[in-house]
């Protein structure tokens, strides 16, 4: 009789033990930090700006300076804000541990010629 109660108490303590290794634990956690601007620039915001008509000083002050800035033979500048966004995500499901990293680049460059914003382009 105490070998029955052993072994069905053994059997019970092996399911809840394989139960919980199957079933686990699961945790899940995202982190999204910003490299260069704080954040890409808005189409709200690159509504506002008038091919021909905008200033590179309204440019700079409304956008800050930029990450990147060219000159070209003929005088034309090329100004370029650049912002990478990166997503750590980590999800856990124990025993098992995923982690995902993605970085997705915004870049919008200007080109401005005379001091007047003559077009702009995104990329990424």
């Amino acid at each position: 009789m105490k070998l029955y109660k052993r072994s069905e108490i053994a059997l019970f303590a092996s399911l809840v033990v394989t139960s919980f290794l199957l079933v686990g634990c699961v945790i899940s956690k995202t982190d999204e930090h910003y490299i260069g601007r704080d954040r890409p620039i808005g189409n709200q915001t690159l509504r506002q700006i008038e091919c021909g008509q905008t200033t590179k000083d309204w440019l700079v002050t409304a956008l800050g300076e930029p990450t990147e800035e060219r000159l070209m033979e003929d005088g034309t500048e090329i100004l370029k804000y650049r912002c990478i966004m990166k997503k750590d995500n980590a999800f856990v499901l124990f025993p098992i541990i995923i982690v995902d990293d993605k970085e997705t680049d915004h870049s919008v460059s200007f080109e401005i010629k005379d001091g007047i914003v003559q077009r702009y382009w995104k990329e990424g």
